[in-house]
């Protein structure tokens, strides 16, 4: 795939709802903050800015950290029969994000909602943000925008009302989780402003109601997803939740482009938050980060037994009621659980359970923790991700870094960057970590079983699969590249033909 003699964009404005550390329910709050520092590295721009709302949460960590806010440009956003007033302020940290300052939408408890229901104005929320990053931009970027990176449905609308004002800048959308697609009553295109025409099976409308995350799809120049294997899952009908055949006919290609991660955050060598330091070639701290973190949960690790963790969001997608479910076999495998997470109320309800009548074998923490997710990872031998469908996934790269082997469903990216050639292949050093085909309990126990038996019985074949996870190269380099060469694509309007690597 060649970009031809198209030059980078000089400024590209990134639209997103997150951004770490910031603002973050999960792993787009990563990406977006790597993402654009790290293609401008690439040559993929010269000048960018990110814009994102400023939550309840986000004034408060920023508080807590210590970081001021920049006063920016002020500006009535208009949408329908609304006049908005917002005031755009920038973090005062290097490359610091645009934050759109509206407390009437934005000073609240969640995100996007509270006990699990969404904001009833969430169409609203997100349309300022779009409308005001658009508005802002110039002043933001000190010129014209030439190209919009807009990230998952609560940035769609940027790319339509973009479309809509004729706006010169190309257009770039990532799916970062289908599963999300910030559908809305019809009523609210009227409310937006949105023009009827617009709302239809190729642009604005699915199945009866107004989705934001179509919106970004259909006026897209180019499409990509965060693995190549997600890219292929979404054009099925058991990951395209109705819209596969709109991706295949009316958007495809969609390009996966596997996630990277922060390699200077992410280093066992000088993080901080671990009681010991360690690398690839010296693993004697990661031995103490293992005792340390079986004593802080009170966990008994007999010789032998490796130590499991998971962090994630407690949901039906990333299959941690599999976990649950094996709980009382953890004995016969054998392996010691630990679970860092929280969402589903009754899934954290049955761990906590779980936990309470098998102490020694699973340890249980609800909650978001980053200090201690660092410390589960580094002390881990394996990491557990069942997941029933996974984009990318950020915490098997994090697990590979700090040397904790994964053992995943082959899904998405996690079929895409844990690599298993069986145990043969494995104890050679030709594999990264277990994956399992068959997302049950059974397929899981089998996995973790093969995990316990390597560690148990053949410890030479289990550092090698530990030593090749740790010099993966799981930096944002080579996406970051691929990213730059779609830049240009999406600016000379070509629609990619080949994936880039993942």
């Amino acid at each position: 795939m060649s970009a031809g003699d198209v030059r980078a964009p000089a400024r590209v404005l990134h639209v997103a709802s997150e951004v770490a550390p910031w603002a973050a329910t999960g792993g787009l709050a990563d990406v977006v903050a790597a993402l654009p520092p790290a293609v401008a590295a690439a040559g993929g721009a010269r000048r960018w800015a990110t814009v994102v709302p400023l939550y309840r949460e986000a004034r408060a960590r920023l508080a807590a950290a210590g970081v001021g806010l920049r006063d920016g440009p002020r500006l009535t956003v208009a949408l329908g029969a609304h006049r908005i007033a917002v005031t755009l302020r920038q973090a005062e940290v290097a490359d610091g994000p645009w934050f759109v300052d509206c407390p009437a939408l934005y000073d609240r408890d969640g995100l996007y909602g509270v006990g699990g229901r969404d904001h009833p104005d969430n169409h609203l929320r997100f349309a300022v943000l779009a409308r005001a990053a658009l508005d802002a931009g110039p002043a933001l970027l000190d010129g014209p925008i030439d190209l919009i990176h807009g990230h998952d449905w609560q940035a769609g609308l940027a790319l339509a009302l973009a479309r809509f004002d004729r706006a010169a800048a190309a257009t770039v959308f990532t799916i970062h989780n289908l599963a999300f697609r910030g559908e809305f009553d019809r009523a609210a295109v009227a409310e937006l402003g949105l023009p009827w025409s617009a709302y239809d099976q190729h642009h604005l409308e699915a199945w009866g109601r107004l989705s934001l995350l179509k919106a970004g799809l259909a006026y897209a120049d180019v499409v990509t997803t965060v693995s190549p294997s997600y890219a292929a899952e979404l054009l099925t009908p058991a990951c395209g939740y109705g819209l596969e055949g709109f991706l295949r006919h009316d958007v495809a290609p969609v390009v996966g482009v596997v996630n990277g991660i922060d390699t200077v955050a992410w280093d066992p060598a000088r993080d901080p938050a671990l009681p010991a330091r360690f690398s690839a070639g010296d693993l004697a701290g990661k031995a103490r980060c293992r005792a340390a973190l079986a004593a802080e949960l009170g966990l008994t690790l007999a010789p032998g037994v490796p130590l499991a963790v998971a962090v994630s969001r407690l949901s039906w997608q990333k299959g941690l009621d599999l976990c649950a479910d094996l709980v009382p076999r953890l004995g016969e495998l054998p392996l010691a659980l630990a679970v860092l997470g929280a969402g589903d109320a009754e899934l954290e309800a049955r761990l906590r359970d779980l936990a309470a009548r098998y102490p020694d074998r699973l340890a249980v923490r609800i909650g978001f923790d980053p200090a201690l997710a660092r410390r589960m990872y580094a002390g881990a031998d394996l990491l557990v991700m069942p997941s029933r469908f996974e984009p990318c996934g950020l915490a098997q790269l994090y697990a590979m870094r700090y040397g904790a082997v994964p053992v995943v469903a082959a899904v998405g990216g996690l079929r895409d960057t844990v690599v298993d050639p069986g145990d043969a292949g494995l104890a050679a050093g030709a594999g990264t970590g277990f994956r399992f085909e068959v997302v049950d309990a059974a397929g899981l126990a089998w996995a973790l079983g093969r995990a316990a038996r390597m560690f148990a019985h053949d410890p030479a074949g289990f550092a090698a699969v530990r030593a090749a996870g740790m010099a993966r190269d799981g930096s944002w380099g080579p996406s970051a590249s691929a990213y730059a060469t779609l830049y240009a694509l999406a600016r000379a309007r070509q629609r990619p033909d080949i994936t880039p690597p993942g």
